[in-house]
């Protein structure tokens, strides 16, 4: 061997060393898809709109799949197909990824109970915490689950009022009809009539084993404080704000943070926290400005001129919303002179020509304002991200005295407050 073939063999040894010695560890994610015919995987990041938001799409290519990413923090993503997604019906797997090789097998989504996920430290984690909660509280769960599908599968779960309003429900033509029968099922709920008094005391049962399980849950986000902590947590406050104990999620945002400084998750957190906070019933409002259909900055604030005001987030593609304000037109007229407005937000994407048409087919005589492509956060300020809109009833003084009430109820506190 030459001199100069020896130098090449001991540089390209040296190079080798060096690489394998600072190689970058990086996220390896790849699997195959079971007995299903679909051609993209997407993932979903926590709090994203699956229908607005830009998501990772993975082609699946003969029944495999493989996406390759450098990560700078673990995080959680949600794993659904895309095709299902834009049929409006699907399931979701959570997955953990880090710089490690993640392998999933995923199932057709009658079957998504059956997927499984080999590799990485966090997916081990969150498998061992819910075999955890399995075994703590199925045995429990099991019997009163068991008790309610038989009242169920006899028609002895709902309530004579509660079945009479599904069949109306099922009778209405337009969402003009369904709306105010929805808000009675909701009002039947809230008074503990929607059920025959047998399922009535099993979903007792079932709450306060559920209040069980959510100490379960905090007390293993506080200890372990990771991103499955995170998770949990995020799943706590986007789908079951009305239960939150903001004090103590503040506590554990705080924790959590100490524990992973820097990790995006700490602001998502705490911007949830303080969107549930802020739109909760004794809460002042939250200000904004938005544009109107001129192109003119209109803040809130200025518009508030000492009224009881209705806040209405909606927008022209969510039926239920625009049936819901038109209920509240005659209560406008009979109280706009009186010191009562409404201030509409419509939520569009990419354009205002629906909004245009609408409210030139509409009129609605209020003040009604812009929020296009989510510019200025409105509707995750008031934490309705995952929905078409909301209503906050808000006084004189600023404070949110309602949320989501029904004509019925803008009318009672109006008698109340104006007259």
């Amino acid at each position: 061997m030459t001199n100069l073939s020896k130098l090449t063999l001991l540089a390209s040894c040296i190079f080798f060393i060096n690489c394998t010695k600072d190689e970058v560890k990086y996220l390896q994610l790849s699997g195959r898809v079971v007995d299903a015919e679909y051609e993209t995987i997407i993932l979903i990041s926590p709090n994203q709109d699956v229908y607005r938001d830009s998501l990772i799409e993975i082609p699946i290519v003969e029944g495999k799949f493989l996406y390759v990413d450098t990560l700078e923090y673990p995080q959680e993503m949600n794993i659904a197909f895309k095709e299902s997604v834009e049929d409006g019906i699907f399931r979701t797997m959570p997955v953990f990824l880090e710089n490690e090789k993640i392998n999933l097998t995923i199932y057709d989504e009658e079957k998504f109970d059956q997927n499984e996920i080999d590799g990485g430290t966090l997916n081990e984690e969150y498998k061992n915490y819910k075999q955890g909660l399995s075994f703590r509280f199925d045995h429990k769960t099991k019997p009163l689950k068991d008790s309610l599908s038989v009242l169920k599968k006899n028609g002895l779960d709902e309530s004579d009022s509660a079945k009479f309003l599904y069949s109306a429900l099922r009778n209405a033509t337009n969402q003009d009809e369904k709306v105010p029968i929805y808000q009675q099922i909701d009002s039947l709920r809230e008074s503990g009539n929607f059920y025959t008094e047998p399922a009535q005391k099993l979903n007792d049962q079932l709450e306060k084993i559920r209040e069980e399980q959510r100490k379960f849950q905090q007390e293993y986000i506080d200890n372990q404080l990771n991103v499955v902590g995170y998770f949990l947590l995020f799943e706590s406050l986007i789908f079951e704000k009305e239960e939150i104990d903001v004090y103590a999620a503040r506590n554990t945002i705080k924790l959590l943070s100490e524990r992973n400084p820097n990790h995006p998750y700490n602001d998502l957190a705490t911007s949830l926290v303080e969107a549930i906070d802020n739109a909760r019933v004794g809460s002042k409002y939250t200000d904004f400005t938005a544009p109107d259909l001129f192109g003119n900055e209109i803040t809130l604030s200025d518009k508030m001129n000492g009224e009881i005001i209705l806040l209405d987030l909606w927008a022209t593609w969510c039926g239920p919303c625009i049936a819901k304000t038109k209920t509240m037109i005659p209560i406008y007229e009979e109280f706009k002179d009186q010191g009562f407005n409404i201030i509409g937000v419509a939520g569009e994407y990419e354009n205002t020509n629906n909004l245009k048409k609408f409210l030139n087919r509409e009129k609605w005589p209020w003040l009604n304002l812009v929020e296009l492509d989510k510019k200025n956060s409105i509707w995750h300020k008031y934490g309705v991200d995952h929905g078409g809109g909301g209503m906050f009833l808000i006084d004189k003084t600023g404070i949110i005295i309602a949320k989501n009430p029904t004509a019925e109820q803008v009318k009672q506190e109006l008698e109340l407050r104006l007259l």
